[in-house]
């Protein structure tokens, strides 16, 4: 579970990352439509993967104090 936590926070990161370089593009290239329905696609894929770590870190969180 600490391993998909961990997998889970890269593709946070990268997700993060690609979505600020296509909102950077869609800037540069005066608001193509294309780019703005990537962006819209690259955010709502960013925030559900944003999600799922939320839920399994509260998971782990949860495990480790039933041990306790």
């Amino acid at each position: 579970m600490k391993i998909l936590n961990k997998l889970l926070a890269w593709l946070v990161g990268i997700a993060v990352f690609a979505n600020v370089i296509t909102l950077i593009l869609g800037i540069f290239y005066f608001f193509d439509f294309y780019l703005f329905k990537l962006w819209i696609a690259e955010l709502v894929t960013t925030l559900v993967i944003a999600g799922i770590k939320v839920h399994v870190t509260y998971m782990i969180f949860e495990s480790e104090e039933k041990r306790q």
